[in-house]
Formats: C-alpha cells, sequence, structure tokens
C-alpha cells in the first residue's frame, strides 16, 4: 500500500471511529471525542467538519462548562435524517420490509405475504416495489437510501451475493440476488444467513450488548448457532460455521429408552430438536391423536402445550426433559469448544418455556462441575420475533459505521464524501 493510500485509509478509520463515538455517546462535545478517541483536538474538529459538511452530525446545544469554568462546550449528536437503510427478512412464506433511519429508529414495518416455492424472479421485483412504496410514503428520496441488508435461509456464497444452497428456496441458489438490488438502487447490499443476521442483532441491540464473545443458538424449524468472537461474526472458510444442526445425534445416546417421545432414529441434531418433531413427541406423551402440521394454528397450539408445561403438565415437562438434555449438550459442546461468555437462546420453544430454560441451565450447570473452567451464562434472546428484521437492519448499518478494514460484509464501506 502506498503512502497516499496509507493516509486515507487512516483518515476513513478516524472518521468511523469519530462517526461511532457519536452514535452510541451523543450529545457529546469535541473535547470528549478527543480524549476517548485519543485523537488531537485540531484533528478532531477537522473530521467534524466534514461530517457535519457530509450531513451525518448536528450541532444541539451546549452542555455544562467544566469545574473550572469557561465556555460550555457545544454538544453532537447523530442526524437521523443523514440517511435511511432497509432491513429485508425473507421467509418460506412471507417477507418482512422495514425502513429505519441511521440511529437504528425503525419508521415502518411492512408486510408481505406470499406462497410458498415462489422464484426468485417473482419475488424480488415484489420487495422493491414494496421498498418504492416505503420510501415514497415517508417522503424519502431514493438518494437517501444508504444501504439495504437481507436476511434469509441457507448456505450463502458471500463473494457473489448469492444463495449457494436453501431447502426452503427452491430454485434461488446461485442466482445473482445481490445484484438485482444493487442493479435497481445502486447502493450497498448485504446478504447474510438468518441466524447469523439474529446474532448480530442480540449482540447490537439485544442480549448481548456489551459482550465480545458470544453464541446465538436459534431453534425453530431448524437449529443453528451464530458465533461471534472479539466483536466479530464468525462465518469460517465457506461460510457455514455454526451449522450445528447436522452434528450426529448417535454419540450422545447411551441408552436410546431414556428418550422415548423425542428420539425416532434421527440422526442429526437438527431433525431431532425441529419444532415439529418437539410437537408430535408431545402430542405422543398427551396422547393427542391429529394430523400434524406446522402453520400458524399449531403454532398457537404448540405454544400454549409449552404454557402447561410451566404450570406444571407432567406429560408436557417429561418430553421437554428431554428436549433439554439435547439442547444443553450443545450449549456445553460450545462452551468447551469455543469458549463464549454468554449463549443467547433463540426461537419460539425457548421463548415460551421457562421450564425448558430452567432445565437446560441446570443440566448444563451439573455436568459442567468437573470442568475446570467457568461455564456460560445462559439467556433468552431479548428481540424475539424481531430479532431477523432489526438484524437485518443492523448489517444495513455495517456500510456507515463498520472500520473498512473489517470487510465482514459483501460490498465495502460507502464514503462519507
Amino acid at each position: 500500500m502506498n503512502e497516499k493510500a496509507n493516509i486515507q485509509l487512516v483518515k476513513k478509520l478516524n472518521e468511523n471511529n469519530v462517526l461511532n463515538l457519536i452514535r452510541e455517546n451523543g450529545p457529546i462535545s469535541r473535547n470528549e471525542l478527543a480524549k476517548q478517541s485519543k485523537i488531537s483536538k485540531v484533528a478532531i474538529s477537522e473530521i467534524v467538519n466534514r461530517l457535519d459538511e457530509a450531513g451525518y452530525i448536528l450541532e444541539i446545544g451546549k452542555g455544562k462548562s467544566t469545574s473550572k469554568g469557561g465556555k460550555r462546550p457545544i454538544l453532537l449528536k447523530l442526524n437521523p435524517k443523514a440517511g435511511y437503510v432497509v432491513g429485508v427478512e425473507i421467509k418460506i412464506t412471507h417477507t418482512n420490509i422495514a425502513l429505519a433511519n441511521i440511529e437504528s429508529n425503525i419508521k415502518e414495518i411492512s408486510l408481505l405475504e406470499d406462497e410458498a416455492g415462489l422464484p426468485m424472479d417473482v419475488t424480488v421485483p415484489k420487495i422493491i416495489d414494496r421498498i418504492d412504496g416505503l420510501l415514497k410514503k415517508h417522503k424519502i428520496k431514493k438518494t437517501k437510501l444508504r444501504s439495504i441488508g437481507i436476511s434469509l435461509p441457507g448456505f450463502l456464497d458471500y463473494e457473489k451475493g448469492a444463495i449457494q444452497y436453501a431447502e426452503t428456496l427452491i430454485g434461488w441458489a446461485q442466482l445473482p440476488l445481490a445484484s438485482r438490488f444493487i442493479d435497481y438502487y445502486q447502493i450497498p447490499i448485504i446478504l447474510e444467513n438468518d441466524v447469523n443476521t439474529i446474532t448480530l442483532a442480540e449482540k447490537s441491540l439485544g442480549a448481548g450488548q456489551g459482550k465480545s464473545n458470544i453464541i446465538c443458538l436459534w431453534i425453530g424449524e431448524g437449529i443453528g448457532a451464530g458465533i461471534i468472537m472479539g466483536g466479530q461474526l464468525i462465518r469460517g472458510e465457506n461460510g457455514n460455521a455454526g451449522e450445528i444442526g447436522y452434528i450426529e445425534v448417535g454419540n450422545y445416546i447411551a441408552d436410546t429408552k431414556k428418550f422415548k417421545y423425542l428420539y425416532k432414529n434421527q440422526k442429526y441434531f437438527g431433525e431431532l430438536l425441529a419444532e415439529i418433531n418437539l410437537l408430535k413427541a408431545l402430542k405422543k406423551s398427551l396422547q393427542i391423536d391429529s394430523l400434524i402440521q406446522l402453520d400458524s394454528s399449531t403454532s398457537t397450539f404448540l405454544h400454549n402445550l409449552l404454557q402447561e408445561g410451566d404450570q406444571g403438565n407432567q406429560a408436557v415437562q417429561r418430553v421437554l426433559d428431554e428436549y433439554a438434555y439435547f439442547v444443553a449438550v450443545l450449549c456445553m459442546n460450545m462452551i468447551k469448544t469455543i469458549n463464549p461468555n454468554l449463549i443467547i437462546l433463540n426461537g419460539p420453544v425457548i421463548e415460551n418455556s421457562e421450564y425448558l430454560l430452567s432445565k437446560i441451565r441446570s443440566i448444563v450447570k451439573r455436568r459442567m462441575t468437573n470442568i475446570p473452567f467457568k461455564a456460560s451464562t445462559i439467556v433468552v434472546g431479548d428481540l424475539k420475533k424481531q430479532a431477523g428484521i432489526k438484524g437485518a437492519i443492523t448489517l444495513a448499518l455495517q456500510t456507515i459505521f463498520e472500520p473498512p478494514v473489517t470487510k465482514s460484509y459483501n460490498y465495502l464501506n460507502i464514503s462519507l464524501d
């Protein structure tokens, strides 16, 4: 890298550092920015002027004088109207689309309902039309749209901005998904796996705030884990880190008779812990004979059964005891191999069962007793149903607030110029 490029990189890193300090601590004075960033007051003034000219910050009045007296400092904060981002959460039968300002404040979430299995060429134009509608409704010019973050299931090709493989988005693999939006909007587009997106949201806005090493374990139609170490999302060599659903079950079952409700010779944890399998096990324990199809009505039914477990229904608790063991096994493996300071459990099953959470914690604590290091804290995520869409917004905001050298997203920073 030549000297000129080095100077430009340092300049951008300093701008990014100051912008993040204003974002996290505003209203804040120039003197306080210099103190926290360890950048000279002269350089801070130059950076603040550039950010002001670009429209990213506002002066909002004066703070208190120091104990020595003197002029009251001018306070700075982000300008919420400096730009907007869109978060898109693509699921099997619907898509959530959210418009937010650069302070992460959501102006509106729009639900786009659709039938399962539609091709990408049908779905993407509908999403674009809905985004345009939100911008028009809120009187926001397209030039103010800074980036779009897209959360979706499956394995992703981050270099190409495409899906490698997804069971639920049939026919989408290898198609240039990100390019469709880039061609239309001419802004950065960031794709991310749905579980990683939830993990980023919990780290920035939820239960993982202030933690540098966390794992989010999501359990729903399948299971997966998002991993953040040293504050950075870990994807692995091919972007498939955290695919714990493909861990084989057999090694963890010494006596199949102890798992008479849940275990039916499944090979992988993803099959064993899927919502549909839990529902079947609960119906067997409760001796309920009816067809099972996981939709909104059966999700409500499952929620009600989980509540009965909290209220002492032993037939429900017997199944949850089995379920807790397998979730605890995954938690313990992650504690031993990755050593996070926090494990966040997400998904409709764990979010609706205090009994299940208590059992998981109890098993982990008991079985980690003789291990010579501290077990991670286990909590339920804060963001619940909004975790995915808030994560997509967090993705989009990375193009503005993440340092350029980290490159943890698909397309590099837009300039503040």
